[in-house]
């Protein structure tokens, strides 16, 4: 077995969390076609997804959305807009049938994200699975929706930017048709998750169809004292409007679109009107990153901690630009003042858990990881870390424990059967290892660690015939591996 694992390519393709600035890396499935599976895939969603009626004062109808259910309790998830300025509303099912909204239960204006509780029976919930996983650019997606009034449509698209905006998260550009109605649609991936909200932004006459992400989703926090509708619409209508905010929503407009120089002027003017808005400072930062301005960028970020120290996403976007620089010493620092403030802020400890991972800290790295899970336990790329922390560790069965974790959130991932048949190699079971390769190039045909393994093994188990074949592909996907393989086949 050590003469085999000589020759057996062990690379584990981690750390699958965020990689700071420039984008993301987390799992990507295979593209399914339109067949049984994808309107299988679809039907379930559909279930979950409501049409959402609004009604004013005197119970007139004056708006329509879309949201979906999150847990079986009743809770619901929808844009803040869609609501704002309601006194009364309603869902109506997939079935047809229809419940009353009964009280908010969380919100994020800058977000437009809110949660509620519908007065709904639980066996009348039909509930989906938010993730915080970032799509990947041109990956499909689905949103399922009631555009102009048309309950449960579906449309298909792909991705076509990703960005992230302080107060806000990740954000996302698709391609996929938004209509009046299709505010707060689940964006779904190709495995029935929840991977965005849809947020319809019209931006200098052009129509942008954006979504903010999943994670946006689960950072939401309850609220101290819930409230019905109509009594959050009145403590709302009460509010003075604020003129920063107004000014940093112009801003935002201009972001989304990169046009960082003109949204910069908006922001300035912001936290020159409201010197003490962190939402401003937040802004001016994130400008100064889009603009390349490092030491503006942190000082701007430095303010909005100054006056809001408890503002856990100021101290977050500080420690995401810190590392970004490098600066892993002054990252660290803000990743634990942001987990200090609350303890269920996930993004930082995923920052926290990349740092740990290239210092190679791996029990720090463990707890990072435990903690994420703790949060989001249906977050499949920290089960599949947890693995190869635990190999790293030669915990091995429960390194394969917690890839088989993982593959039970989303199964079709490459990666996670080639780590667990490395891992079944280690242990000595080639048979068991033989059978993830091949789950891993049924989901990824051209996925060439696999193929080079398995060619490998036919090798030595005396299959000289078959390792050809697994030569054969690997001259079009992996030459300098194909050389090796075929230098070994006639050792």
């Amino acid at each position: 077995m050590k003469t085999i694992l000589k020759y057996i390519k062990t690379v584990s393709l981690g750390l699958l969390t965020l990689s700071l600035i420039t984008g993301c890396f987390s799992f990507r499935g295979q593209t399914l076609s339109w067949d049984a599976d994808l309107v299988r895939l679809t039907g379930s969603v559909q279930r979950a997804v409501v049409k959402i009626t609004v009604y004013d004062v005197e119970k007139k109808p004056v708006g329509i959305g879309s949201g979906f259910f999150v847990d079986k309790s009743g809770h619901l998830v929808t844009n803040y807009h869609v609501l704002k300025g309601a006194y009364a509303a309603e869902v109506t099912t997939y079935d047809g049938h229809k419940y009353p909204v009964q009280e908010i239960l969380a919100q994020n204006e800058a977000a437009d994200l809110i949660k509620v509780k519908v007065k709904i029976p639980e066996k009348g919930v039909y509930r989906v699975t938010v993730i915080p996983d970032v799509p990947a650019i041109a990956e499909r997606i689905i949103v399922v929706g009631s555009p102009l009034g048309l309950d449960q449509t579906v449309s298909e698209g792909i991705v076509s930017a990703v960005r992230e905006f302080p107060g806000i998260g990740r954000t996302f550009q698709m391609s996929a048709p938004v209509s009046m109605g299709s505010s707060g649609s689940p964006v779904i991936n190709m495995h029935g998750k929840v991977i965005g909200v849809v947020a319809f932004i019209s931006v200098s006459g052009q129509n942008l169809n954006f979504a903010v992400t999943g994670q946006s989703v689960l950072n939401l926090k309850a609220e101290k004292t819930t409230k019905t509708l109509s009594e959050w619409t009145y403590s709302v209508s009460r509010q003075k409007p604020r003129l920063a905010a107004e000014l940093c929503k112009k801003g935002f407009e201009f972001s989304i679109q990169g046009e960082y120089k003109k949204a910069l002027e908006y922001y300035k003017e912001a936290a020159a009107k409201s010197p003490d808005d962190a939402e401003a400072w937040l802004g001016l930062g994130s400008c100064y990153v889009g603009l390349e301005q490092p030491s503006a960028a942190i000082e701007a970020f430095k303010e909005a901690t100054r006056f809001d120290p408890n503002k856990t996403q100021a101290h977050y976007y500080l420690g995401r630009y810190y590392q970004g620089l490098g600066r892993h010493k002054e990252a660290l620092e803000s990743y634990q003042t942001a987990v200090g403030i609350d303890r269920d802020y996930g993004p930082a400890y995923l920052g926290l858990a990349e740092i740990y991972s290239e210092q190679k800290r791996l029990d720090d790295e463990k707890e990072a990881f435990e903690q994420l899970l703790r949060i989001w336990p249906d977050y499949a790329a920290s089960h599949y870390n947890m693995g190869i922390i635990y190999a790293k560790l030669k915990r091995y069965q429960d390194a394969i424990n917690a890839y088989k974790r993982a593959l039970a959130i989303d199964p079709e991932i490459p990666y996670t059967y080639y780590n667990m048949g490395v891992t079944y190699g280690i242990m000595g079971k080639s048979k068991e290892e033989l059978a993830a390769y091949k789950q891993s190039i049924r989901i990824d045909p051209d996925f060439a660690p696999a193929h080079f393994n398995i060619g490998i093994l036919y090798i030595y188990s005396g299959q000289k015939d078959a390792a050809l074949e697994e030569y054969k592909i690997l001259k079009r996907l992996d030459k300098a591996n194909a050389d090796k393989l075929f230098d070994l086949i006639y050792k």
